[in-house]
């Protein structure tokens, strides 16, 4: 016979006391007065602090009646009289809303409401009975924070109006609350005692039975019996030392757009303000100069407030960062300009200097980092993201020091848990049981508050650490700021381990991919911003007026956009469409800076001689390149110098095409190759004359594309999983590849691909003076769930491809013996990568793609995704980008494979600026790279951003006396040697008047 189960109808006792506790909670409100007298008006918000109004006038406003609109705005005023009963007692505004408002009575910020809280305490903000409202609030269909069950429920792109009230609450039975939220959360949790947790189920049982659930009676005694039965008992003991800091995490954009931080951000802040009001041992931490300056400009009642609690400890900034950029894909230049902003504000607002980087949500750290944020003034680095989300390993530490690429060490704090918790006894214990440096690293960081959309700490959170320390199975709670934490438990702590090598992340491998124009663009205004603040800093020189106000602005908007959901392209379409507007804002205002530069001949503002083919745009050119007319070069033109830039002479006979039946491909041979391509513009052969040798290993795609079913799950702008190959999708070669225009000094081949939506035409660049093969891919991209890579399988025996960091580069094993290498099947790289054995290699050059797959001795270029979560539309439209293939003898190093990249990536232009000819001989071809040049932020020197990218020592002499300063322009010392390590960044500044 087969078994039967037992299936229990009747209600468990644990049953019976959860929906007791629900009754319970019924009765926190003794008496809610409705508020009558109120208007609304709808306006959906169109920047930081203008709105377009649906209607003139506002409308009346009653309970059960529909407000809001999806993503909108809502204007609400009113009136109400404290009724004479109400006198003397402690009487709160109420509302419960899925919204997020703004509170102000007789023109005083007294709180803020939202899904995570309903009430605001009036009483020490009021000095009338007559109270006059007004509310500023912002509604979203998706809830800040989906983990926590409670706050889930609250979502509605329209809402129903539950009503407004001012109310007043049984404390007793409010307090009880608390102490069954602690209690009842600790009995469900299997992280404590069982024997505890049966304990507490019979005990607080027992102390429910005195209460009379429709009056409340009963309740002093049940809070009674509960402090002598439960709190008191220390039979069962706890274990671990657990630091908790207050912290919000705020997004600046991601379901939501920038312009709608600003208000998340000010309520944010206004409700830690309010609580620190009441609970004067509550301390908080607030990351982003970013949001601190926007709180500033738009709210500076606020603000003024803010500064006070910042003095009184409080209140603390952390984070160096201008905001919480993306590590991944910004250049190291973007990444020192994030802390350099991010420094002088905190500077100019608070009078300190921040000395740790606060960065929980970004997705993985590049190696490069360390140097940047100890050169910075940062000592300290927090991220959570490592510990929590790795999809194949557990990272091995919590507390420890990070290595950097060029020995730079900072110390380093990867909490064990999520940096989104509501403060719950099971979430500490979680946090004590997976720090993994119990016995090395004091102390295990746990941060609470809700976030994404901000929103912070409540009541309950600081009503259950006001109880934590009554409870003997919780372990040791210390509330501290996160300064604190870090001070107390990393530094000179000579127990530590060390992690050397970058932070990846494995997961949300997707987002070096993903919104290709977006990174794109990204790429070209790095370089553009390099190039306008060098020209201009030169002008300066010579007496023209330095804009460095506008630079500022042009920077710090080009920054915001590098933030960890905007850069990645893990956001909803508005939010591409103003980081995109944003791009090209600064594009045009970073043009009229160059226009005052303008001048006849071309200007090389790179410290080495090009000799590497390059385009120039010219309207009179015969080719056509990303749409563009232009004619090809290669200029040999001086570093930091300027001249005549000719096109390439005409060759007779350079070029020869045939089709061959046997193998059934063209074979193109040039001056340094005999190749042979399929019909899908694929290498069947590659075989270079000049190094007697052939590229193409056998069996292997090489420039082949490929494209994939892409159906990574919930994170689906985030992710590219591991089986992403196995299933392919058909490409159809609607036009074979053919010789579609060929020159004396160039020829173009051209294959058309076409999908049910789709059409990419892949045009192939042969060159009779170089030995670079270009390929640019012009694409009509309609897809869903698709990824487009095209791989590489050189006939190169390494283990290992070198990629480009933008300061350096790093090592990435292509062998899969660890779990740790085969979690690694998707980096991300800069500019190039190179396969390369003794004596000869290959590289890719690119000019805006991030993503690289490792595949034992082949690599893939990741090209284009197409996700619908968060934005549906994302990557659907237009594309033209491309790439470069370079067959090079040496290795990366060797064949000055990142000077090719660099000029690949900055265009050459006309300018009549000059370089002082004493500076311009240091700098050119003196091992180091002029990173930037620009006037320093005083205005009184020339800062010149040098770095080595080589892995080389040496020395730079130059011929006067130069200060050495730090990335964010303190003054170190004063030389005319400098001395640099492998990788070094270094910041010189000279005094104009010594040029």
């Amino acid at each position: 016979m087969a078994h039967v189960k037992v299936v229990r109808r009747s209600m468990r006792p644990e049953e019976w006391t959860d929906l007791r506790f629900v009754w319970l909670q019924r009765g926190i409100y003794e008496e809610k007065f409705e508020i009558t007298d109120l208007e609304i008006r709808d306006a959906r918000q169109i920047s930081e602090d203008q709105y377009e109004y649906y209607s003139d006038e506002y409308r009346p406003l009653k309970k059960d009646d529909m407000y809001f609109t999806p993503d909108g705005t809502a204007f609400i005023r009113g009136h109400v009289q404290i009724p004479a009963h109400m006198k003397g007692k402690n009487i709160y505004f109420t509302l419960h809303t899925a919204a997020e408002m703004i509170v102000k009575i007789n023109g005083k910020y007294v709180g803020g409401v939202d899904p995570n809280r309903e009430r605001i305490l009036l009483n020490p903000y009021i000095d009338s009975d007559d109270l006059t409202i007004e509310i500023e609030a912002y509604n979203r269909s998706k809830p800040d924070d989906e983990r926590n069950p409670a706050s889930l429920a609250h979502r509605g792109c329209r809402q129903i109006f539950e009503g407004a009230y001012l109310s007043t609450i049984r404390d007793n039975v409010q307090s009880l609350v608390y102490d069954y939220i602690l209690f009842m959360d600790i009995a469900h949790s299997e992280y404590f005692n069982e024997d505890y947790r049966k304990f507490l189920f019979r005990e607080l049982s027992k102390a429910l039975d005195f209460i009379d659930f429709d009056t409340y009676e009963g309740v002093d005694q049940a809070a009674e019996y509960v402090e002598k039965n439960i709190y008191s008992n220390t039979d069962f003991k706890g274990s671990g030392d657990v630091a908790l800091v207050g912290h919000s995490h705020l997004d600046i954009a991601y379901y939501w757009r920038r312009i709608h931080a600003v208000h998340k951000n000010a309520r944010t802040i206004l409700i830690q303000l309010r609580l620190m009001d009441q609970y004067p041992e509550f301390k908080y931490t607030h990351t982003q100069a970013y949001t601190y300056e926007t709180l500033e400009k738009y709210y500076p009642e606020l603000f003024a407030e803010l500064k006070e609690k910042i003095a009184a400890g409080q209140f603390e900034p952390v984070g160096a960062m201008y905001v919480e950029p993306d590590c991944n894909i910004p250049s190291a230049e973007s990444l020192i300009r994030q802390c350099l902003y991010g420094q002088m504000y905190f500077r100019k607002a608070f009078g300190r200097t921040i000395d740790n980087a606060w960065l929980p949500d970004v997705f993985g750290n590049s190696w490069i980092l360390p140097q940047i944020l100890k050169k910075s003034g940062v000592d300290y680095f927090v991220s959570n993201k490592m510990s929590t989300w790795n999809d194949t390993n557990r990272f091995p530490h919590n507390n420890f020091i990070w290595k950097g690429i060029d020995g730079s060490s900072v110390y380093a704090c990867v909490p064990p848990t999520h940096f989104i918790t509501w403060n719950m006894p099971s979430q500490i214990q979680e946090n004590w049981e997976a720090y993994q440096d119990k016995e090395t690293g004091g102390q295990t960081l746990n941060m609470y508050g809700y976030g994404d959309g901000g929103s912070g700490c409540t009541e309950e959170m600081l009503e259950m650490i006001r109880r934590f320390d009554k409870v003997s199975v919780m372990p040791k709670i210390e509330v501290t700021g996160g300064d604190a934490f870090l001070h107390k438990n990393l530094k000179d702590n000579t127990n530590l381990a060390t992690w050397d090598g970058e932070l990846y992340l494995e997961m949300h491998r997707g987002t070096f991919t993903t919104k290709s124009n977006l990174k794109k663009a990204n790429r070209t205004l790095e370089f553009k911003l390099r190039e306008t603040e060098l020209r201009a800093a030169l002008a300066s020189l010579t007496g023209t007026s330095y804009p460095s106000e506008e630079l500022t602005e042009c920077y710090k908007k080009f920054l915001l956009n590098q933030f960890h959901d905007i850069l990645p392209g893990s956001h909803i379409h508005p939010v591409y469409e103003d980081a995109m507007n944003d791009y090209r804002s600064v594009s045009e205002r970073l043009d009229a800076m160059l226009a005052l530069t303008a001048g006849n001949e071309y200007f090389n503002s790179l410290n080495f001689t090009r000799s590497s083919i390059t385009f120039i745009e010219d309207e009179n050119g015969a080719i056509t390149r990303h749409g563009v007319k232009g004619f090809w070069s290669i200029p040999t033109l001086a570093g930091l110098s300027t001249g005549t830039v000719a096109a390439l002479p005409s060759k007779e006979n350079w070029l020869s095409t045939e089709f061959c039946d046997k193998c059934d491909c063209l074979v193109v041979e040039t001056p340094y190759y005999r190749a042979k391509l399929s019909s899908d513009g694929s290498f069947v052969s590659l075989y270079d004359k000049e190094l007697d040798r052939e590229w193409v290993k056998e069996g292997c795609g090489f420039n082949k594309l490929h494209l994939y079913a892409d159906n990574p799950g919930v994170y689906d702008a985030w992710d590219i999983l591991p089986n992403y190959k196995d299933v392919q999708v058909a490409l159809n070669v609607d036009k074979p590849l053919a010789l579609v225009s060929s020159d004396g000094s160039s020829a173009e081949f051209a294959v058309t691909f076409t999908t049910e939506k789709s059409t990419w035409k892949m045009i192939l660049r042969f060159f009779a003076d170089s030995r670079a093969i270009e390929v640019e891919n012009v694409v009509d991209w309609d897809e869903k769930h698709k990824l487009m890579k095209v791989n590489f399988g050189p006939d190169v025996l390494t283990r290992e491809l070198v990629c480009d960091t933008s300061a350096g580069f790093v090592k990435r094993d292509l062998t899969k013996n660890t779990s740790w290498q085969q979690a690694r099947f998707e980096v991300c790289h800069h500019k190039w990568c190179d396969m390369s054995e003794s004596g000869s290699g290959i590289a890719i050059i690119n000019e805006g793609k991030y993503g690289v797959g490792l595949e034992k001795d082949e690599i893939s270029l990741s090209l284009l995704r197409a996700t619908i979560r968060p934005d549906i539309t994302s990557d659907i439209g237009h594309h033209d980008f491309c790439y470069t293939i370079l067959p090079h003898s040496g290795d990366a190093v060797e064949a000055q494979v990142n000077k090719t990249a660099m000029e690949y990536n900055v265009p050459l232009c006309k300018s009549n600026v000059t370089v002082p000819a004493a500076l311009r001989d240091t700098l050119n071809n003196c091992g180091l790279y002029l990173q930037a040049m620009k006037r320093s932020e005083d205005g009184q020197y020339l800062i010149l951003r040098l770095s080595e990218q080589d892995g080389r020592r040496g020395k730079i002499a130059f011929p006067f006396e130069v200060q050495t300063m730090n990335l964010i322009e303190d003054i170190e010392g004063s030389t005319k040697v400098v001395s640099y390590h492998p990788f070094e960044l270094i910041t010189v500044a000279v005094k104009p008047e010594d040029l």
